[in-house]
């Protein structure tokens, strides 16, 4: 009876180690499964980058018509100018044969004015005496009228570079009458005017590139003139960028963008994208097309210059079902993930799904899966 009664119990331990084997087994599969994912709802777009910076609506580079020294600045760097606005003195600097020059033009200009004339006067008395054709009283008139402006133009441009040498020189032995000091004031005014550079746009003063003092260099030289200072239209910010070729097929104008700039990491700018540029350009064997988009920054918080990156939204979705990228499995065409599975002895079941546009890093699913439900990852 003992032997019977020490073979059951024997038994009942041999069964209850075997169960034990069965569960500890059934969770040793359970534990390897470490690595998954929770199908759950939210925000996915589909996107396209590009690396550019932060550029103005417009941007005006001042020069000047003449060549000279800065002798007065009215602004200064990041000041805000109006269109027409005085910007910037310029006095030409007169070398001392140009100033020889000068004088000489005006002592001789004066001598033809003077002859000229008594020529046109003389011929005024003979027409009316008709003891000359009008011809001849016409040519004496033009012949007069030329002298004249010729002289007003040596006296102004004297005066003008009188004043950029700090020379006061007076015109000895030429007689002036009331117009004449009209007209030469006139022709100084005009050209003393083109010395001060006026804003071509209202703006900002992004860069000053001169001095008070330095030489200037006219945009009619073969170097293309000085570039004083530059002005830019703020009243409008533009992202200017480039997008690869691979990419840029699914590009097109309006659609909507976000920019980042290192300033504001967390702080995307909304834009809209308005012009690709149909030509591309080859860097390193690599093409790129320059795209525009127009940024809105209703608070001038950007700045013209800052590197930036933008993201051209091709589609974008809300509160879908997503899932990471690495859970999806490509077979036959196909599309399918690992769901956790614990009636099953891997512990995970292979299901088919249909999945929609991917960020790379998430995947929207379409059908197949329920919120909630873990999903499998490769390990």
């Amino acid at each position: 009876m003992k032997k019977v009664i020490f073979f059951i119990v024997l038994g009942a331990v041999v069964i209850a180690l075997f169960f034990l084997a069965v569960k500890g087994c059934k969770k040793g599969s359970d534990v390897q499964i470490t690595n998954t994912a929770v199908v759950e709802k939210g925000n996915i777009s589909k996107t396209v980058v590009a690396t550019g910076k932060i550029e103005a609506l417009y941007k005006a580079e001042i020069k000047s018509k003449i060549g000279g020294l800065i002798k007065q600045f009215y602004i200064e760097e990041g000041d805000r100018v109006k269109a027409g606005q005085k910007l910037v003195e310029i006095i030409p600097g007169a070398t001392p044969v140009e100033m020889v020059r000068a004088r000489t033009e005006v002592k001789a200009t004066a001598y033809d004015k003077a002859v000229s004339e008594k020529i046109y006067l003389r011929s005024k008395e003979l027409k009316k005496q008709k003891l000359i054709p009008s011809e001849e009283y016409d040519q004496a008139e033009a012949a007069f009228l030329i002298a004249k402006t010729r002289f007003y133009a040596a006296m102004a441009q004297l005066r003008v570079l009188e004043q950029g040498s700090n020379v006061k020189f007076l015109t000895e032995g030429i007689e002036l009458s009331g117009q004449d000091r009209r007209e030469i004031e006139k022709e100084t005014q005009e050209a003393i005017a083109s010395m001060t550079l006026i804003a071509p746009i209202s703006g900002i003063i992004l860069s000053r590139d001169t001095d008070k003092g330095s030489a200037v260099i006219p945009i009619s030289s073969a170097y293309g003139g000085t570039v004083i200072m530059t002005i830019a239209d703020v009243s409008e910010k533009h992202f200017r960028g480039d997008v690869d070729e691979a990419d840029i097929g699914n590009v097109r104008i309006g659609l909507p963008v976000r920019i980042y700039v290192e300033a504001y990491p967390d702080e995307p700018f909304e834009a809209e994208l308005i012009r690709i540029s149909p030509l591309g350009r080859e860097d390193e064997d690599i093409i790129n097309f320059e795209i525009r988009a127009t940024v809105v920054d209703s608070a001038d918080r950007l700045r013209v210059g800052m590197s930036a990156d933008a993201e051209l939204i091709l589609e974008e979705y809300e509160n879908v079902l997503v899932i990471p990228e690495g859970a999806i499995i490509y077979e036959d065409g196909k599309t399918f993930v690992n769901i956790q599975d614990d009636s099953v002895e891997e512990g995970k079941r292979k299901i088919e799904i249909t999945k929609g546009i991917s960020d790379g890093l998430k995947t929207e699913v379409v059908s197949g899966l329920k919120e909630g439900q873990v999903v499998v990852l490769p390990i």
